[in-house]
């Protein structure tokens, strides 16, 4: 991937960047935009990451990228066909941001989600991935794991793409689990508090049921919250992320999830696929 100072350039995500067998992660693609950003003069302190999965990214694909900077913000494009599959917009966060959710720790063990083997997020085989593994019980969903390396920058600080990954992934299953359906990501805003945060332990993602809200009449489309929380209890970065569920989502995903899961866990999480 490369954007030069003339706003023009490539775009081709390699396989481990991958959420879906073929398609690129969704919160890694904001990732991806907010790294493009960077020869526009992004913000290199904490910034906002606004992204809209309009169509899905297929990896291993030459696609034109294109990019400018409009009144402080900039904006990434990845192009198909003159049509934009998603784009992102980054600008430095001034201090108005909203208040994030409470920072909500789980109390209790809960049940493991599925994992996949080569997920950019929860990819078990993934050599590239964050290789993280979801819990959930009837309040959220979490992850609380040390990231390794390539995670871990120089100086042992944390690679600015950890959180739009980690959290895209917490806010899938949030809107998954709740409304029982498979579904995809449509919509992210990230506030990336610490940027380069250092390591300093085990970190935790989580969000809560309680904070899921529909925002359309059909109750397709999901907002969620969650956080990034360092081992100090420090917030790293909030996300505010839509989910968009549907049957003929869990018709393509359901057989995938399946046979990772036990049956008794998969019956709780998805009651009208169990066997």
């Amino acid at each position: 991937m490369a954007l030069g100072r003339d706003g023009h350039g490539r775009f081709a995500a390699p396989q481990p960047l991958q959420s879906w067998p073929g398609i690129v992660h969704g919160g890694g693609l904001v990732a991806l935009l907010d790294e493009a950003a960077a020869p526009l003069g992004r913000p290199a302190g904490p910034r906002l990451l606004e992204g809209r999965l309009t169509s899905s990214v297929p990896i291993e694909t030459q696609l034109p990228l294109e990019g400018h900077t409009d009144d402080g913000a900039i904006s990434v494009a990845i192009l198909q066909n003159g049509q934009p599959l998603t784009s992102g917009t980054i600008s430095a966060l001034d201090g108005t941001a909203a208040t994030p959710p409470a920072r909500w720790r789980p109390e209790r063990e809960g049940w493991a989600l599925p994992m996949s083997e080569q997920c950019l997020a929860c990819g078990a085989d993934n050599r590239l991935g964050l290789q993280a593994g979801l819990r959930f019980d009837d309040e959220g969903v979490w992850a609380r794991w040390a990231p390794r390396e390539p995670w871990r920058m120089a100086g042992d600080r944390l690679h600015a793409a950890l959180a739009p990954v980690l959290l895209d992934e917490i806010a899938w299953w949030l809107g998954a689990l709740l409304m029982k359906e498979g579904g995809l990501t449509n919509r992210i805003s990230l506030r990336l508090l610490r940027p380069d945060a250092p390591f300093a332990g085990p970190l935790l993602a989580a969000g809560r049921f309680a904070d899921v809200t529909p925002i359309d009449k059909k109750r397709t489309f999901w907002r969620t919250e969650t956080a990034l929380l360092g081992a100090d209890g420090a917030l790293l970065a909030t996300a505010s992320i839509v989910f968009r569920g549907g049957a003929d989502y869990s018709a393509r995903q359901m057989e995938y999830f399946r046979p990772r899961t036990p049956p008794a866990i998969f019956r709780r999480m998805f009651p009208s696929y169990a066997r």
